[in-house]
């Protein structure tokens, strides 16, 4: 496969709020993705901070993607998004890398933070590389940090001389789950992951190092357990799993400007003690079939594996008989018929409602299954 580079577009730094743009973008105005490239290394040290100063006296509104939830606005200051930049510094400075390349887009809060604010603070070039068809760019440096997004290990895949090229590769990943494809890249010494849990409501809440994906997670330093009006005992008396509920300075506003005390996310946890943790799925992904709980995350990232497919998402539904149940959505392959997944995703260990061939399977620009809109 050739790699010749793609025209990265060397972006000056005037004025990075509009171009690429932080945050979500006005409606019907959202650009196409496009490659670029950020010097943050050939900026003085009395420039650089003249531009991050720029980035934090501003606040930017991000929009989550729906992928469990109706989508819904919330606001970042500057200094949030820095706060969480710094965080995830402190997090690959270990490695020692030189440079940054990053598939998480600045319009979501992810990407503003470890895309645009992480090289903002540690004085790291970066390069943003948008799509599956976009050649690498040509990075002179030997340790990389890679800011991964569900795609992004696919993508590798399929340059593995890019990937020879470097000393060391360091990938932050942002999705609580690693794609199987993630474990195909571990290189012994050569590279390392590491793994941050949080959303848009909360900026970067939890992390942890290492392939074990079953490991324990855990706090940021200035995040904590919050409890909740109907958990007076807090989280460690959990049993069978509670919502990951935290406090912290980082949490974004509500749409009135108000900054809540908490957050509750998506996720279920088994606290291991007061800042560790065990992570057991999304609500909004876990389905219980016939008294046995499942990831539906899980068993999309086994049929991927498993099927000659393109892409396979896993869909909760209600089951009048059993509560619950899930659709499976297949899109692309090669010869593939609803039987031949329903058996494969039977021998998983739950039987699917429905399997349904598409076009596409609808994901967020972060690579995030959607969940599916239902018309009244």
């Amino acid at each position: 496969m050739t790699t010749t580079p793609a025209p990265y577009t060397e972006l000056v730094f005037d004025a990075l709020w509009d171009t690429p743009g932080i945050g979500s973008a006005p409606a019907g105005a959202e650009p196409p993705a496009a490659p670029w490239h950020l010097p943050w290394d050939r900026l003085a040290a009395a420039d650089a901070a003249a531009v991050r100063a720029g980035l934090e006296s501003r606040s930017y509104v991000f929009r989550t993607s729906g992928s469990t939830a109706e989508p819904v606005s919330r606001t970042l200051s500057g200094s949030r998004l820095s706060a969480d930049g710094t965080q995830l510094a402190r997090l690959v400075h270990p490695y020692a890398p030189q440079a940054v390349v990053s598939f998480a887009p600045v319009r979501h809060a992810y990407g503003a933070s470890a895309t645009m604010l992480l090289p903002a603070v540690t004085g790291l070039p970066v390069w943003f590389w948008p799509t599956f068809d976009c050649p690498p760019p040509i990075v002179p440096a030997a340790r990389i940090v890679v800011v991964a997004i569900p795609w992004t290990f696919r993508i590798l895949g399929r340059h593995p001389r890019w990937l020879a090229s470097f000393e060391h590769i360091t990938f932050l990943h942002s999705s609580a789950e690693l794609p199987p494809e993630a474990t195909e890249l571990c290189d012994g010494e050569r590279t390392a992951v590491v793994e941050v849990l949080g959303s848009t409501e909360t900026s970067a809440v939890a992390h942890r190092h290492g392939w074990d994906p079953s490991g324990p997670w855990t706090l940021f330093d200035d995040v904590a357990f919050a409890r909740t009006p109907d958990a007076e005992s807090g989280p460690a008396q959990a049993g069978d799993g509670v919502p990951l509920t935290v406090s912290g300075p980082r949490l974004a506003a509500l749409p009135d400007g108000s900054h809540p005390a908490c957050h509750e996310l998506d996720d279920l946890i088994r606290p291991l003690d007061d800042r560790r943790f065990l992570r057991l799925g999304r609500r909004a992904h876990l389905v219980k079939v016939n008294g046995v709980r499942h990831d539906l995350n899980g068993i999309a990232a086994r049929l991927r594996t498993a099927l000659d497919c393109a892409d396979v998402a896993c869909v909760r539904v209600p089951d009048p008989l059993r509560g619950e149940t899930y659709d499976v959505l297949v899109a692309g392959g090669t010869g593939l018929t609803e039987d031949a997944v329903r058996a494969t995703a039977r021998s998983l260990g739950a039987a699917p409602r429905e399997i349904r061939m598409v076009d596409r399977v609808p994901r967020s620009p972060l690579g995030k299954p959607l969940a599916p809109r239902t018309t009244p």
